[in-house]
């Protein structure tokens, strides 16, 4: 069985200016898949907002026809989840709603894929092993891809593993939380949340989550931060 926990605050900046938080998150769990996802509108776009959330969804929404055709590959679930958040957004427009995109999806007796569309981070420890998603090198300053920019399937990143067996945890999270975490410290956040909250209730989890992201320690911090955790402590039946 899959845990999930995470919480999603506006920023200082949006805070001060009025603005919505343009980032989201979303989980489920069925049973057929566990599903975490973020995205993060890109703040130059008008509809970033709406888009961040219609990404969220889309996911959710091709992650149930993906986790139902055993053995379909990765690019086909993220050709739908491009065509489901374009359908979406079609009334604001696709590049007036622009959003980085990053999910963890677990199927039931099959594989665990981890995919990241822009910037952020993903982040995975499954048994002995640390999978980490980054953005390719060249890229430079402020410069992201993602949903309503990307032309290729190249541009997503991604990690798929047949049925890892064990214990594993995942960290997903926006640019606004991964920019500041120390590269050395991201297994500790991981880790220090799931210790901390991981046998609370969701509600009081999500709250106090919330309360540590809005007390964000960085001097000068602006971003809206998400984050989402996906976790299992036991090993499948048979392992």
């Amino acid at each position: 069985m899959w845990q999930m926990m995470g919480s999603s605050v506006r920023g200082p900046a949006h805070r001060r200016a009025g603005q919505p938080n343009q980032d989201a998150w979303l989980s489920r769990q069925n049973r057929a898949f566990a599903l975490a996802v973020i995205a993060d509108g890109l703040g130059s776009r008008p509809h970033a907002a709406a888009g961040s959330r219609a990404a969220c969804r889309a996911v959710a929404e091709a992650a149930r026809a993906w986790s139902a055709a055993p053995g379909a590959p990765p690019d086909l679930l993220l050709r739908l989840i491009h065509a489901l958040w374009n359908i979406r957004v079609h009334a604001l427009g696709a590049g007036d709603s622009s959003t980085t995109c990053a999910f963890a999806l677990a199927v039931r007796d099959g594989p665990l894929l981890l995919a990241q569309l822009g910037d952020g981070l993903v982040l995975a420890r499954c048994g002995g092993d640390v999978i980490l998603l980054e953005p390719p090198a060249e890229r430079f300053g402020n410069t992201t891809t993602g949903l309503g920019i990307a032309t290729d399937l190249r541009e997503w990143r991604y990690h798929l593993a047949p049925r890892p067996p064990g214990p594993a945890a995942i960290l997903l999270a926006t640019d606004g939380i991964a920019d500041d975490l120390l590269p050395d410290r991201r297994l500790d956040l991981l880790d220090a949340l799931i210790d901390r909250h991981g046998s609370m209730p969701r509600g009081e989890c999500s709250r106090l989550i919330g309360s540590m992201l809005r007390a964000w320690p960085t001097p000068g911090h602006r971003d809206d931060k998400t984050l989402a955790i996906l976790w299992r402590t036991e090993a499948l039946e048979g392992q």
